[in-house]
């Protein structure tokens, strides 16, 4: 089922007869490409859900007892292990007082690809990341974060930094640099959706031709390249957001 591209939304008569995007004028495909975006969104919000309740109830417990780490696996666990690791991601590409306020959204934009990627390796889901309208959303989002980010922190020394070192280079360095900036987002979409196509077009040859085993192998590959992905995109666009912050205001701080 995997690699023949079903999806249980086909059972959903609305959904595979169309009926939505009829209305919409969107065609098949992208219909039922939302319809798997929406259940990442649902899986993202019930992640943080549970975190939170997780979190909110080991807080409640009285002295010092709301510090000590759970004795098995649990659902805190998890969450506190996940936000250690995107604060360490995001610490290694801008300074650590800025993380705070951009690491609800690369965790969320990193769960969020991660639970799209990984529908791919359920018989019966359709990653929506192997679309490329998934990604371009996704991207742009990124792009509209980190332009805001240069813009609202400190609009005249973001410009500045695009016309470059020095005046008489900015008619050569400003159109180069913004058209860097429009690069940014158009990179990270084609790079998802080409390997997120290139992984499922490889599953679906080799199950053709040796059904056995072999393509039970090749989900251990599934799941790590979906991880990757999400990290690299995640990571990228953190990278974008600290390059987009006033850089005098980073060398005040890591200077004390």
């Amino acid at each position: 089922m995997i690699a023949s591209g079903f999806s249980w939304f086909n059972i959903i008569a609305p959904l595979d007869q169309n009926a939505l995007g009829a209305v919409g004028g969107a065609d098949y495909n992208v219909t039922i490409t939302m319809a798997h975006a929406w259940l990442s969104c649902a899986g993202v919000l019930l992640f943080a859900v549970l975190g939170r309740l997780a979190i909110a109830s080991a807080s409640s417990r009285p002295g010092m007892e709301k510090y000590y780490a759970d004795e098995k696996l649990s659902i805190r666990t998890i969450v506190e292990l996940f936000g250690t690791f995107v604060r360490n991601m995001m610490s290694d590409v801008m300074p650590k007082h800025e993380v705070k306020h951009y690491s609800p959204f690369i965790a969320t934009l990193f769960l969020y690809i991660l639970f799209c990627n990984l529908q791919g390796v359920i018989p019966g889901l359709v990653p929506p990341t192997d679309n490329v309208n998934t990604n371009v959303g996704m991207a742009i989002a990124s792009f509209l974060v980190f332009m805001w980010v240069g813009l609202s922190r400190d609009a005249v020394g973001f410009i500045k930094h695009l016309m470059g070192p020095m005046l008489p280079l900015a008619v050569l360095m400003f159109p180069l640099e913004t058209l860097s900036l429009l690069l940014r987002p158009m990179t990270l979409a084609l790079r998802l959706t080409g390997n997120l196509f290139g992984d499922h077009l490889v599953f679906t040859i080799i199950s053709g031709e040796v059904p056995l085993l072999v393509p039970s192998a090749l989900l251990g590959l599934a799941i790590f390249v979906s991880f990757m992905q999400a990290f690299v995109f995640s990571l990228l666009s953190a990278v974008y957001v600290g390059l987009s912050l006033p850089h005098d205001h980073h060398d005040h701080h890591e200077a004390h």
